[in-house]
């Protein structure tokens, strides 16, 4: 097993190796190595504004969505929308996933979030209509309530790198067990779990005695493989399913 900075340098020489940028019509196109429910490359322009910028999708993302039978007029999936993007620090304007970098060296952030929120959103391509209610994270979150497990949804910790990333819970430190911060992947698979473990080596240098946890939806046979990836960089990884295995680590 490497060391977290050889997972970060790797992870990030991957980004960029497998990233192209070109321009176009004024703006700067990016395609990036993630991809989107449709195993397509995810692309995002960015268009440079006196001394800021503005990075946008240019409407695919929710139009893609719309055109695959999702309806946004459904105020649940728009307020899921609206939630989303506020996480990810991104506006939408006119279906239009909107990112802003008031200089140069807020830009690396603002893609940041720009991909993490177009992953997202992208993600809800996967809820079903019987599910219209939420998606996964609130699945978990009304499970930690029902279990009295105390936790703030929605948290922003500066890593190493100087970037920022969000974990959907972070458990307080108790006399039992430190701090632990918590990820939700609704269709786990390599790219996010590869993202999460990426947000996790590199924050975990500024967060001292934490310990990271993903929880994944669906089954452990499906998922074995990304549990055991996340093994190997000290992340504990377990499916919805087992959840209750793990009810008394996260409680204490």
């Amino acid at each position: 097993m490497g060391t977290e900075m050889d997972f970060i340098d790797r992870y990030a020489k991957w980004i960029k190796d497998n990233s192209k940028q070109r321009p176009i019509n004024g703006f700067t196109e990016i395609s990036t190595p993630f991809l989107d429910s449709h195993n397509d490359c995810i692309q995002f322009y960015i268009q440079h504004e006196g001394n800021g910028y503005t990075l946008t999708d240019d409407g695919y993302t929710i139009s893609d969505l719309i055109m695959n039978g999702i309806d946004f007029s459904n105020p649940k999936r728009r307020e899921l929308l609206n939630s989303i993007a506020f996480s990810m620090n991104v506006s939408i304007q006119d279906d239009e996933i909107i990112s802003k970098a008031s200089n140069e060296y807020q830009l690396t952030q603002a893609m940041h979030f720009m991909i993490q929120a177009m992953i997202k959103i992208s993600d809800m391509f996967y809820v079903s209509s019987h599910r219209i209610k939420g998606m996964f994270f609130d699945d978990v979150r009304t499970y930690f309530l029902d279990h009295d497990i105390r936790c703030t949804p929605s948290v922003m910790f500066s890593g190493k790198s100087g970037l920022t990333h969000r974990f959907d819970f972070v458990i307080p430190a108790s006399k039992a067990e430190p701090e632990r911060m918590i990820t939700t992947l609704n269709q786990p698979s390599k790219q996010n779990i590869g993202s999460t473990l990426f947000a996790w080596n590199d924050v975990r240098t500024t967060r001292h005695d934490s310990k990271g946890y993903i929880i994944l939806n669906g089954s452990r046979k499906k998922n074995q493989s990304l549990i055991d990836a996340a093994g190997q960089y000290d992340m504990r990884a377990f499916c919805w399913d087992d959840r209750d295995e793990y009810l008394n680590e996260l409680a204490s």
